[in-house]
């Protein structure tokens, strides 16, 4: 890559180099930018590794992407809501002692619209799908479903779900399939009758509902997770600090401060 001071992986120097080009204004807001073949001669890295750069921008909303246009510049009504949380995909996939998994079902499927536009399939496609309940100190925690696409995974074992790892990371090592990096959204919801019972909640109580996207190191989605978390047993706590910086000292108050 082209003389940057960047640290951090590849792909995430592009990102920030492109960055600080937009909020310098050198990409002023609803302009195009390079095309991947421009960028990926520009900074001298794979077409891979530019997607990636790119695909942090859309999701922090720094840019949108056209379908059958190119990217551009996001314009400030895009980039006033520029607040995304990060976790580290080693947390998220830790074996935790805490929690146990009940499969509910196993089976094959025509992927839904919503699965197919996630798993960048057909609408014809077919996809893996298992239902499962996740508990928490033998509570019910979460109620979700995982999507794969039956060309990468063939088959779901129930072995998968027995233990404390993370049965989507067993299903997809089992086909030869290594998640690399993946995004998640959470929103709030009103919780359907069907996963309310396995919940122990009233049909309609508000929840929060979770989307995770897995892909591959070539940018490929593999796994499409989908579930709703218990009002009472779900907690996200993120650090606020500056871009690029770290969480700063946390200091008891004195007598004197408080």
């Amino acid at each position: 890559m082209m003389g940057s001071p960047l640290a951090g992986k590849l792909y995430m120097q592009v990102q920030y180099d492109l960055q600080r080009r937009i909020s310098s204004g050198e990409f002023k807001p609803e302009e195009m930018l390079p095309t991947e073949e421009q960028l990926c001669r520009e900074y001298g890295v794979s077409r891979i590794t530019v997607r990636r750069a790119v695909d942090g921008l859309v999701a922090d909303l720094f840019v949108v992407r056209r379908q059958g246009v190119g990217t551009f510049a996001a314009g400030v009504s895009h980039a006033l809501q520029s607040v995304r949380l990060r976790a580290y995909l080693e947390d998220i996939l830790a074996l935790d002692r805490h929690l146990r998994f009940q499969l509910l079902g196993i089976d094959t499927q025509v992927a839904s619209e919503r699965v197919a536009e996630r798993l960048r399939l057909t609408k014809t496609a077919h996809v893996a799908h298992e239902s499962t309940i996740v508990l928490l100190n033998d509570q019910p925690f979460m109620v979700g479903e995982g999507f794969f696409p039956a060309d990468l995974v063939h088959a779901i074992e129930p072995e998968d779900f027995t233990g404390h790892e993370q049965p989507t990371e067993r299903i997809l090592n089992r086909a030869g399939l290594r998640i690399a990096y993946g995004e998640q959204n959470i929103t709030a919801t009103a919780i359907s009758k069907d996963f309310a019972a396995h919940l122990d909640l009233k049909p309609g109580t508000p929840v929060l509902s979770v989307e995770r996207l897995y892909f591959d190191d070539r940018g490929t989605p593999i796994a499409f997770i989908t579930g709703v978390f218990h009002p009472e047993r779900y907690q996200l706590t993120a650090d606020i600090v500056p871009r690029g910086g770290a969480a700063p000292q946390i200091v008891p108050l004195s007598k004197d401060r408080k």
